[in-house]
């Protein structure tokens, strides 16, 4: 899953509906790649994931979802 239109360097961390952290990565030129595994490398199950990105200075945040469907 490609995720877009970022700063580059910002960091990203993808959470499930709960809030927990499922995987975390950082953007390079302005581009995140989650492979839709979690942090331990399995593949996540059917449903909505919170993605949270933010500048390398803190001040800029971007915030939006994607559903996986398996």
């Amino acid at each position: 899953i490609t995720i877009t239109g970022m700063m580059r360097d910002s960091d990203v961390r993808i959470t499930d509906i709960s809030g927990n952290l499922v995987y975390r990565t950082t953007s390079l030129g302005g581009q995140a790649i989650w492979p839709g595994t979690d942090l331990q490398g399995q593949e996540v199950s059917t449903g909505v994931y919170l993605i949270f990105a933010t500048d390398p200075t803190g001040s800029s945040k971007c915030n939006t979802k994607v559903l996986v469907v398996r």
